[in-house]
């Protein structure tokens, strides 16, 4: 005989057979439960053919049949088809017919017939059916809609392959929001205002991932609930929108028609049309979660650099993807000197961009607090290195320049080469100094020191600038940049920069970049 376990958690399913079992919390008993209210040995089953018997034990906590209690001086009680038993907060319930369970919530009982899971696979019949609709199918997911507009088309496109009242597609707004209609269909008058699902059903949706199948409510009116009697509802179903990282909402159908039975191949066939929605719908939550945080992150990015008498300054950054992790900074600090700072973090995409803004956070604060160049990076590491995961690390180049002097005091946490192109045409390149921020539990810190004489040019730039390239092999290099800067030294800072710009993108021959392009200039007079 089949039985329902519901306590918290998840629901246990289970097969026992002709015999006596023993309920309660011993470890001895045929149906061991965990739940602290239940006694050691609570209550006796007994299975004979299709009829069930139980038995209350004395436990303390007592037991219920159907809301009424169980006396244990009254011996053995017949436990009828559809009957619910309540030991403690434990309820456990009986199949009540072919493929068909119980479920219950908040005093309302709905009559299941079967449930399905996209892992399970598709019967011959439903995957006919699939194949049916595939053709329809990609034309609504390649729809370059809203997800609203979406959702409604999903509604619409769903009723033309059953025999539906209504369609209504809940979705919430992101994990741990509550769900909300987003689109609906009926046949006649009928409103989504009026849709009430059961919380039991709701969790095991989104819980257990699993499409639930409701038949025969108006035939089963004990168990109905008054919402789904008032809508004279016959069958239902309720589909997890699946998008195979987590469920985001339900795809719900009904019918009040006579003689509309959903089957088992409707559920499937929904499921399947349910998970290929919710991929889609991800995929535009994820082009505007890019969106926002693009112009989050750029938002960041300082919008003017500090004037500086005597010195020229520029900087620009052309990211490859919508967010990237490439960053600049320029900062005045409190002893008058002026921070600059540009650095990239190791990976792309999301994960960079967040760890390019904290770093953006910790530079601006720690700028402003002061001190010593050395004390800023091992603050900076030791935050980064509590903070990114494993694998994610900054290379970072950080210099204070003293503009009455052009003295520069930098650190290069493992960062491409900045170059100094002098007046006179010469090249000092500032060597590396110190592992990349945030990769190795210490951080040795080395200083170095030079001067910018009237005339210099300091560049700083990411490597997406030397490490452009098409194929993965062959790729720009440091030349021809070093050529370039040489040659037009003298030329405004903005024709520089366009000239770098210019000189990756022929390279790259009118592909895209493969990685941030990031370059500062900076001019003494």
């Amino acid at each position: 005989m089949e039985f329902t376990i519901k306590n918290d958690g998840p629901d246990r399913r289970l097969e026992l057979a002709d015999g006596e079992h023993v309920i309660g919390r011993h470890q001895d008993s045929s149906l061991r439960l965990g739940a602290k209210r239940v006694s050691g040995r609570h209550a006796k089953l007994r299975i004979d053919g299709e009829r069930l018997f139980i038995t209350e034990l004395g436990s303390t906590n007592g037991t219920l049949i159907d809301d009424g209690a169980l006396q244990a001086d009254k011996g053995e009680v017949e436990v009828h088809r559809g009957s619910k038993i309540q030991c403690a907060d434990v309820l456990i319930l009986r199949s009540t017919g072919e493929a068909t369970t119980m479920s219950e919530t908040g005093g309302e009982t709905l009559l299941t017939r079967g449930s399905y899971r996209l892992d399970q696979g598709f019967s011959p019949a439903a995957r006919d059916r699939i194949a049916g609709m595939l053709s329809s199918l990609f034309e609504l997911i390649a729809l370059d809609d809203s997800s609203e507009s979406l959702a409604d088309k999903t509604c619409q496109f769903v009723s033309r392959w059953l025999q539906a009242d209504r369609v209504v597609l809940l979705e919430d707004r992101g994990e741990g929001t509550t769900i909300e209609p987003r689109g609906f269909w009926s046949r006649d008058d009928v409103t989504s205002d009026e849709l009430m699902l059961s919380q039991t059903l709701v969790q095991q949706v989104f819980e257990e991932r699993t499409s639930v199948l409701l038949v025969d409510v108006q035939g089963m009116a004990r168990e109905a609930s008054d919402s789904m009697m008032a809508m004279h509802l016959r069958t239902a179903m309720a589909v997890p929108l699946f998008d195979n990282q987590r469920v985001r909402g339900i795809l719900y159908v009904d019918s009040a028609r006579p003689g509309v039975r959903f089957s088992d191949d409707d559920l499937q066939m929904v499921t399947a049309a349910a998970n290929a929605v919710a991929i889609k719908l991800r995929n535009q939550s994820m082009v505007s979660e890019l969106a926002t945080a693009a112009t989050i992150q750029q938002a960041i990015l300082p919008d003017e650099l500090p004037e500086i008498e005597g010195y020229e300054l520029l900087a620009r950054l052309d990211m490859c993807r919508a967010v990237g992790g490439d960053l600049y900074h320029a900062l005045p600090r409190p002893d008058g000197q002026l921070m600059l700072a540009l650095g990239d973090v190791a990976g792309k995409g999301m994960p960079a961009s967040l760890a390019m803004s904290a770093c953006i956070v910790l530079l601006s604060t720690l700028a402003e607090i002061g001190g010593e160049l050395d004390q800023v990076m091992s603050l900076m590491h030791r935050k980064l290195y509590e903070n990114l995961t494993v694998e994610q690390f900054i290379t970072l180049f950080l210099c204070d320049l003293e503009p009455a002097t052009g003295r520069l005091s930098y650190v290069n946490a493992g960062h491409e080469l900045p170059l100094i192109i002098r007046a006179d045409g010469g090249i000092d390149e500032l060597q590396p100094c110190s592992p990349p921020v945030g990769m190795l539990p210490e951080f040795p810190c080395r200083i170095g020191q030079t001067t910018l004489e009237s005339g210099d040019l300091l560049a700083i730039f990411s490597d997406g600038i030397p490490e452009a390239t098409i194929d993965g092999e062959e790729f720009l290099g440091l030349d021809p940049v070093r050529s370039l800067l040489t040659e037009r030294r003298e030329q405004p800072l903005a024709e520089i920069s366009d000239a770098i710009g210019d000189t990756v993108a022929r390279f790259l021959k009118g592909g895209h970049a493969s990685d941030d392009v990031t370059l500062m200039l900076l001019r003494r007079r």
